[in-house]
């Protein structure tokens, strides 16, 4: 149903948006309220369509279902009288709900002043209309709760507390007539002695500054009993700068026995919770003390399981050592003693054949024969060439076995003053097969910088296991490495040697003296690197990250007892993955002896 609005009348767009709300009814009607135009939200609340309520009285539509009849007559006057009409209506809905709405109706003047039309706007007012009647009902249960209930409503002077007003439930429940409550000082004279001077303190303080406050106390009935009461006051002001209390008044005594005996339940449960923890504290320090002492123990039990163990592989290695020596070291002087007089035979017994040749330059075709087929000229030149070859041989060997006895030091197992060059030398004698070159790897590189340095006092066969171990680690890094990437050689044409690149397996060896009198020994490699968090349990008792049956993780362990508490120095790892590891020693130059960790050699 369209309509045409008169501009000067009411604005279009404020119109327009009226008329488009779902909860506004709007209807414009004539002067007998006819129906000549309404908007979507009528049309649907009426459940009729638009068209069909043109010509009928609005209020003949909104009385469908609805109580609209005590308001017609209203309507009527109004009407016959031009002049605006408001009432509240209610009726059901098609689902037989209830709703009210506010029906506002506004007359419309001519250019002469007389009514001509109306403007009816309906605002649905049911959740007010639902929240007034829950009102309502809240109000009337809460009485019904105040007279069953045992709570005393009363009304009292600010400063005095004299009682203005008391509930006639006080009757009932503290036994005294009404009029005794209202006689001065009533109040104060039925407070428990123990009770009052915080009673008056906390009314005097609470009621200067205005505020509500909510005290229990305890209070004295006409039979003699002492009745718990919680005291609920409002604080008013009046405008005589008068102050009213308004409060209630309720029996907590069986609440409150029940809260005073929990109260001392929890003090003798606090009480014995306090004894269980002085006993669990005691308890807790006995068995620190005992985890102390086990820990204690387990650590003292580890440093001699690594004792026997290092204990048991130095005797197993000095009895290897001296088998070594005793059945090669003979034979090899042996040899090695017989070389030079079997050098001396052959120079002679070459000389004597060159004679003869010089002398009988023409030996019979026979002696011929036999010169030709045993090849007399080669044998005269590689003979001394083969008994060179046996000296470099026999050379060797003693070379090695000599490696073994200064690596082991059997002859040099107590505190006295080596060479640590030496040392570090026979090591990587005895670690030269992994140094070479081999099928899956290339030779690995020792670069040795050795400083100037004195002899030093310490145990040489321990230093030599250290060596050994942080050298041997450093090949097993670089094993690693190049099964992960590439090396390159590259070959100098000037010098035709090979020269290393960044890339090349290195480990560097390296030596000083500190200002301080300390001895390094700085080993590094160009490996992978290893991580912090390995390096912080690097040198724990069995920690290793070798694969099952390679490593036992007690390698450094053991270095780690034999530099620090053996030789009173440090033993320390950096390592930047990518980039390489290092291990540095420090050891004094001069010191004293420890015996305390020592390791029993065999």
């Amino acid at each position: 149903m369209d309509l045409l609005v008169d501009s000067s009348s009411l604005p279009l767009t404020m119109f327009t948006a009226l008329a488009e709300r779902k909860d506004l009814l709007m209807a414009l009607t004539d002067r007998l309220g006819r129906i000549e135009w309404v908007n979507q939200a009528f049309a649907e609340r009426t459940g009729l369509a638009s068209d069909s309520l043109t010509g009928q009285k609005f209020f003949a539509v909104l009385d469908r279902n609805s109580q609209l009849n005590v308001q017609q007559a209203y309507i009527r006057e109004q009407l016959l009288k031009g002049e605006s009409f408001k009432f509240e209506l209610s009726y059901q809905t098609h689902d037989s709900r209830e709703c009210w709405l506010l029906v506002d109706g506004q007359p419309i003047h001519d250019a002469e002043g007389i009514t001509s039309k109306y403007t009816v706007m309906s605002t649905d007012i049911t959740l007010r209309k639902l929240t007034e009647k829950d009102l309502e009902q809240t109000r009337q249960r809460l009485k019904r709760l105040v007279e069953n209930v045992k709570l005393v409503p009363w009304e009292a002077v600010g400063i005095t507390r004299q009682f203005t007003y008391v509930g006639p439930q006080a009757s009932e429940l503290f036994g005294y007539d009404l009029a005794e409550w209202y006689e001065p000082n009533f109040w104060y004279s039925h407070i428990h002695p123990e009770d009052l001077p915080q009673v008056i303190t906390h009314h005097k303080s609470v009621a200067q500054d205005q505020e509500d406050y909510i005290i229990e106390y305890r209070f004295l009935t006409a039979d003699a009993r002492w009745v718990w009461l919680k005291d609920i006051v409002n604080v008013v002001s009046l405008p005589d700068h008068n102050t009213q209390l308004l409060g209630f008044l309720i029996d907590i005594s069986e609440p409150k026995q029940t809260e005073l005996s929990l109260q001392e339940a929890l003090h003798n449960l606090e009480q014995t919770n306090q004894q269980l923890e002085i006993r669990v504290q005691q308890r807790t320090i006995a068995l620190t003390q005992e985890k102390e002492k086990l820990e204690q123990t387990l650590k003292q039990l580890q440093k001699a399981q690594l004792q026997l163990i290092q204990s048991e592989k130095m005797s197993s290695l000095g009895q290897l050592v001296a088998g070594v020596a005793h059945e090669i070291n003979n034979p090899v002087s042996f040899i090695y003693g017989n070389l030079t007089p079997a050098r001396e035979y052959t120079e002679d017994l070459l000389h004597l054949l060159q004679c003869y040749q010089h002398h009988y330059p023409n030996p019979n075709p026979q002696l011929q024969a036999e010169i030709e087929a045993v090849e007399l000229e080669f044998i005269m030149g590689d003979l001394p060439k083969l008994l060179s070859s046996m000296d470099v041989g026999a050379n060797r060997i003693r070379e090695i076995v000599l490696s073994l006895r200064n690596f082991s030091r059997l002859d040099e197992a107590e505190f006295k003053e080596v060479d640590i060059h030496a040392g570090i030398d026979s090591t990587l004698m005895i670690l030269h097969s992994r140094l070479k070159v081999k099928s899956d790897c290339p030779e690995i590189r020792v670069i040795k910088e050795y400083g100037q340095l004195p002899l030093v006092e310490c145990y040489a066969g321990q230093l030599n296991q250290v060596f050994m171990n942080i050298i041997a680690n450093a090949i097993d890094a670089l094993e690693d490495l190049v099964v992960r990437s590439e090396y390159l050689v590259v070959h100098s044409k000037a010098t035709n040697n090979k020269q290393l690149t960044t890339s090349y397996p290195t480990i560097r060896i390296r030596t000083e003296l500190s200002d301080s009198e300390e001895v390094l020994i700085c080993i590094a490699d160009n490996g992978l690197g290893i991580t912090k968090e390995i390096i912080q349990r690097l040198f724990d008792p069995f920690f290793t990250t070798k694969v099952i049956g390679k490593g036992t993780g007690l390698g450094l362990s053991i270095s780690y007892q034999i530099v620090v508490e053996k030789h009173q120095g440090q033993i320390e790892c950096h390592s930047q993955l990518g980039k390489g590891t290092e291990f540095i020693i420090s050891i004094p130059a001069k010191q004293t002896p420890n015996n305390t960790c020592a390791f029993e050699r065999v």
